[in-house]
């Protein structure tokens, strides 16, 4: 049965409150990390498909923003997870209240009795090229196995927008997900990072690389990435005491 989030924890945890820092001659602005709310969802996944899709490498590679189908396949995925509720957003703070949106994190908990994608019935040609690279690398590691877990937590996708970039938005959203992890009974997190700053940043997080793929790898696959900006995809993890 798919993970959800149990009423123990109410929708609208403050995670995280940080300073940012100055820049231009404007003073550091505070920011929240906070649970997505039903009212922000479509704020949130509006961000997520313009800012994610512009910035990742290899949705730039495969060109995925031309493929309305692909398009359309994410968005049904993202809105998917996002039915979790673990969601995370970061907002820019004014008087201890969240003001405009400035990051967010698709969080999502994968079980050991989910089922298995159908490739076959996936929309979407590019798409289905980008998730072929992603269980790749996933399943380079029985990730259940080596968490001794039934479950754990993952990403399908961090953005900040531009004009917060600079501000450690996304190593914040990232370390959000130990206190997650604690409030759900959760003990591990492993996520796919595909370009070399997430990986760096993921890293500096404490995250330990699992597996590694080259991209050159998926040409087997009928992929060819090799025009990508990142040489490999690393599976990254951490387990929690």
């Amino acid at each position: 049965m798919p993970w959800t989030r149990p009423e123990s924890v109410p929708v609208g945890k403050v995670w995280s409150r940080f300073q940012g820092r100055e820049r231009n001659g404007k003073p550091a602005c505070m920011y929240q990390i906070r649970d997505m709310e039903a009212r922000d969802r479509r704020q949130c996944l509006d961000m997520m498909q313009q800012t994610f899709l512009d910035d990742e490498p290899l949705c730039q590679v495969l060109e995925i923003k031309k493929d309305p189908a692909s398009i359309q396949t994410i968005r049904d995925n993202w809105e998917a997870m996002a039915d979790q509720g673990i969601c995370i957003a970061c907002y820019s703070e004014e008087n201890g209240q969240p003001k405009d949106l400035v990051g967010f994190n698709i969080l999502v908990v994968k079980s050991i009795d989910d089922d298995d994608e159908d490739f076959d019935s996936i929309k979407g040609e590019q798409w289905k090229k980008l998730l072929l690279t992603l269980t790749a690398t996933e399943e380079l590691v029985n990730l259940f196995q080596h968490f001794a877990v039934s479950e754990y937590l993952t990403s399908s996708g961090l953005a900040v927008v531009s004009e917060h970039r600079g501000q450690n938005i996304g190593a914040k959203l990232i370390a959000a997900r130990e206190q997650i992890c604690k409030a759900f009974g959760l003990q591990a997190v492993a996520t796919v990072f595909t370009a070399i700053p997430s990986q760096v940043l993921a890293a500096k997080c404490g995250y330990q690389v699992l597996a590694e793929l080259p991209y050159a790898e998926m040409r087997k696959h009928g992929v060819d990435l090799t025009k990508c900006s990142t040489p490999s995809a690393k599976l990254m993890g951490i387990k929690y005491s």
